[in-house]
């Protein structure tokens, strides 16, 4: 991830995007994926008091958004609009925290991607040329016959490419293959995880051919995208106009401050099918441009719903708002992370997501939080008690909400968000074991043993302060709703740098509140 440095909180920045989404049709579970998998390490890095810039937001300039507004006999405007409300909606409710929500028709964006093809003109990268391929709308990408699967999209494989020959205008990507791949070689972890940077390293020694960054404006056609400078006829491909909005949401090319502070980006967050996109037209655009390269590209894989490809062409979707507005946002998140490996594919299941709620947020969790809030109401008037002297138990808490912070941060590190997130469950459960073995409720009838009882009412409630914090990232409400029925404010940007070591906060009274997650029927 290339984050933690050890300079202050004050000269340290982090800047973090996700592919943008094309608004073609609502979002759907495979999108949220992303998006949560990327606001976990934007909030991390908040918490870490980094000056964290997050960056989410619409591809709006492909044709298959037109041939969406045509069959729904919807102008494009206002499709794209109601898109937008659609895509807003869905990561609202999920409690993603972005920082910037950019839509490639903004004039800002035309600017950007306009700057970007100059200045491959001037470097010599840009000529013209005739263009002939198979063409899939769905991913905006050309293959050759070879490619094709029994003639269809090897990416999409409902759609059928349509054939394409026109004249275009070409980037020189071959021209930078052995800059690109010394970049790979010289920086190994420019694209995690390794079996990523893999294939992209096999694309380069397979050879790099120099592809379209133009579209014909069709006669009677609705121009739509971006005009290419100095020729009205054509529109920059969608995917060199799209990849500049990395450019464009930290102020390239007019706001020199923003975006000498925030670029290069820390990390861009995408699928594994649009690696080739990410690892090689845009560092060689980036190098053409004359602009440093991203840090990182962090490759994930696919998400399957009921064991079957989530499809918006075939209908095998999931509607993210709908779940959020049946179970809640923080069961939602948790259920997408739990299990999280950017190195292989997942699955939705409603029956495996219940269970796992009930399981663990519920009984684990909730039932953790229920304990100790109950049990310092009832034996110490809800005021939480000072620590007497320690046990064994108590030192072994500690010891393991140490590993758990740095065991977790090191996950982070390497993208393991589903790790991580384990790690730190693995946490919740010991703390629940903890209670188990000290039975404050036995040791409360002992007049005698007082201060035994404060020591652990006091230890259970700083383990689940620590949880809290941990767990921010994850399900953000219920890790709030945790510090406040403790009597602690909300998380703010510094509070896993200044308060998840243990004893690093002082304590009043709790503040009893209703379930943190109640059980659902199954």
């Amino acid at each position: 991830m290339n984050s933690i440095r050890k300079d202050e909180p004050a000269n340290k920045r982090y800047y973090i995007t996700t592919a943008i989404d094309y608004p073609n049709a609502p979002p759907h579970i495979g999108h949220a994926l992303e998006k949560v998998a990327a606001d976990v390490v934007a909030r991390y890095h908040r918490l870490q008091g980094y000056d964290t810039y997050f960056s989410i937001g619409l591809d709006e300039n492909s044709q298959h958004v037109v041939k969406a507004a045509q069959e729904h006999q919807v102008d494009l405007v206002n499709w794209t609009n109601r898109m937008d409300e659609a895509f807003r909606l869905a990561w609202s409710r999920l409690n993603i925290s972005n920082d910037r929500w950019i839509r490639t028709t903004e004039p800002e964006h035309f600017q950007a991607s306009q700057e970007m093809f100059r200045r491959a003109q001037q470097r010599g990268d840009i000529y013209k040329s005739i263009y002939s391929g198979w063409y899939c709308p769905n991913g905006n990408n050309f293959y050759t016959s070879e490619e094709l699967v029994e003639g269809r999209c090897p990416d999409h494989p409902s759609i059928e490419p349509e054939w394409l020959e026109e004249e275009n205008y070409f980037f020189a990507l071959s021209k930078y293959s052995d800059r690109l791949l010394a970049h790979i070689n010289e920086h190994p972890d420019f694209i995690v995880p390794a079996n990523r940077r893999a294939e992209v390293l096999g694309m380069i020694r397979q050879g790099l051919r120099d592809f379209a960054v133009s579209r014909q404006v069709r006669p009677g056609a609705v121009p739509w995208g971006v005009p290419v400078p100095g020729d009205e006829q054509q529109v920059i491909y969608v995917w060199f106009d799209a990849l500049t909005n990395y450019l464009t949401a930290v102020g390239f090319p007019h706001d020199t401050a923003t975006f000498e502070h925030y670029w290069p980006a820390d990390a861009h967050v995408i699928g594994k099918d649009i690696t080739r996109f990410h690892c090689l037209y845009w560092p060689a655009m980036l190098l053409s441009a004359g602009l440093p390269l991203p840090r990182q590209v962090a490759v994930h894989g696919f998400i399957t719903l009921e064991g079957q490809r989530i499809s918006k062409s075939a209908g095998n979707i999931i509607d993210p708002v709908e779940l959020v507005d049946t179970y809640g946002a923080d069961a939602v998140r948790y259920y997408l992370l739990r299990n999280l490996s950017f190195a292989s594919d997942g699955d939705f299941s409603r029956a495996a997501f219940i269970r796992h709620y009930n399981d663990e947020l519920a009984n684990e969790l909730g039932n953790l939080l229920n304990r100790v809030v109950t049990m310092i109401s009832r034996y110490r008037g809800s005021a939480i008690p000072r620590p007497g002297a320690t046990s064994e138990l108590e030192e072994d808490l500690q010891r393991a909400a140490s590993e758990t912070r740095t065991r977790a941060e090191a996950a982070l590190e390497r993208w393991e968000i589903g790790g991580a997130l384990n790690i730190i469950w693995s946490f919740v459960r010991r703390t629940n074991q903890y209670i188990e073995r000290s039975e404050p409720w036995r040791i409360a009838r002992q007049p005698e043993q007082q201060d035994r009882l404060d020591t652990v009412l006091y230890t259970a409630a700083e383990a689940t302060r620590l949880l809290a914090i941990f767990l921010a990232p994850y399900i953000p409400s219920a890790s709030n709703n945790i510090l406040g029925q403790l009597g602690l404010e909300s998380v703010d940007n510094t509070s896993w740098l200044r308060q998840g070591t243990w004893g690093s906060r002082p304590f009043t009274r709790v503040n009893p509140g209703p379930l943190l997650f109640p059980r659902m029927e199954e």
